[in-house]
Order: structure tokens, then C-alpha cells, then sequence
């Protein structure tokens, strides 16, 4: 009886509460995306936008962009142009790990990553499984990560943001840079497989610009 009693206890199944370990797994890896924002802009590269893959009604100059509601701005890629949301991707060189600032001194943009090959056209969803890590501000009050369910940010309103994207760590990482506080971290990033493409828009409310900002220049 002591032989099958010992047998019995090596058989019972482990029961763990994997709601805890889920919880403190993402707690530890957004812990560690909150490093100094000067180790972030070690990695600061140039981001230009791509014309090409601009809404029609969005004016880009230089490095800013704006909406302008008239008729389009330009003569359009419809392949390669978003076609219903004010979006345009940016162009930058590969590396492991990347940063770029953006001005966003106004009441609704959003801004991130995506995938190349996420969707242009029509409504966008913006989730990570459909190749989107993004924040948006809404009516200046609203600070949101738009993960697979939205996750309002109790945060300040920052005039400025860093984003860095590490595809070591499968992160993207956003920063107020005017105070160089952590805003929020998106723990299921894209690897170094994806071509994975800077993200902006200055939304359509009003034609105050967004524009990406050199860190370096004097």
C-alpha cells in the first residue's frame, strides 16, 4: 500500500494559476522596456516619409505632414496609399534596435509601427496581430494604446514622443521625450523578420502638422 500510495502522489497533476504567471510575465517585461531615454536615443535613426503610401490628402513637406481638407495633394500610388484613414508610413534603415521623435503638439494623432504588409485600405483596426503598435490621442484628452482590447493611459499629454522599437526584445516602446518619462511599452512586437515601417498620422480635425524631429541637429 505504501508503494501504490507513493505512486498515486507522483501522479496528480500540478495545477498552476496561469492568470499570475501571465501577469507577472508582462509585469516583468514592461519593467524592462522603462530604461533611461538616453539609452533609447543611442539608436536614433532618420525616418523620411513615404510619399507614396500617403493618404491623397495629406501634405507632407519635409518631414511634417498635415491634413488638408481640399482635393488631393498629389498625384497618388493607389496601390500603395492608404485610401480611407489620413496615414502615410516612413522609410528608415534596418537595424536591431531603432528611435526617432515625433512634435505632436496637437489634439488628435496617432503613432507607431506597422508591418508593411498590414492593411491600407479602407478602416484600419489597430491591434498587434494585425500588424499595428500604435498610441492615438483623442480630443487632446484620451491617451490610448490600442492593443487587441484599447488600454486608456493614465499619462500626461506629451507634446513630443519617442518611440523605440527593439527587435531583440520583440518591443515598442513609446516616451514623453519633452520629460523623457515612460508612456508604455508594447510587449509583443514584430521580430526582425517583419518589415516593420515607422507610422504617422496628424488625423483629420484640423491641419495643424506632426513632425519628426532630429535629435542631433544643433
Amino acid at each position: 500500500m505504501g508503494c501504490c500510495g507513493s505512486k498515486t502522489e507522483e501522479q496528480m497533476p500540478i495545477i498552476r494559476d496561469s492568470t499570475k504567471e501571465k501577469d507577472a510575465s508582462a509585469r516583468s517585461r514592461k519593467n524592462t522596456a522603462e530604461f533611461n531615454i538616453n539609452q533609447a536615443r543611442s539608436h536614433e535613426v532618420d525616418v523620411a516619409l513615404d510619399v507614396d503610401t500617403a493618404h491623397p490628402k495629406l501634405k507632407i513637406n519635409g518631414k511634417s505632414l498635415q491634413w488638408i481638407d481640399e482635393s488631393q495633394q498629389r498625384n497618388i500610388n493607389i496601390e500603395n496609399c492608404f485610401d480611407e484613414e489620413p496615414f502615410v508610413l516612413g522609410n528608415m534603415g534596418r537595424a536591431w534596435k531603432s528611435y526617432w521623435e515625433v512634435n505632436v503638439k496637437k489634439d488628435d494623432w496617432v503613432l507607431g509601427v506597422a508591418k508593411a504588409t498590414a492593411h491600407r485600405k479602407g478602416t484600419l483596426v489597430f491591434r498587434p496581430t494585425g500588424g499595428f503598435w500604435v498610441i492615438r490621442l483623442s480630443n487632446g484628452q484620451r491617451l490610448k494604446a490600442m492593443e487587441d482590447e484599447e488600454h486608456v493611459l493614465e499619462k500626461g499629454i506629451p507634446d513630443k514622443v519617442g518611440i523605440y522599437l527593439d527587435y531583440q526584445e520583440r518591443k515598442v516602446t513609446f516616451y514623453n521625450a519633452d520629460d523623457g518619462s515612460f508612456i508604455y511599452s508594447f510587449i509583443n512586437g514584430a521580430s526582425y523578420q517583419d518589415d516593420v515601417r515607422p507610422l504617422f498620422s496628424p488625423w483629420n480635425n484640423d491641419a495643424k502638422p506632426i513632425t519628426i524631429l532630429s535629435i542631433t541637429a544643433p
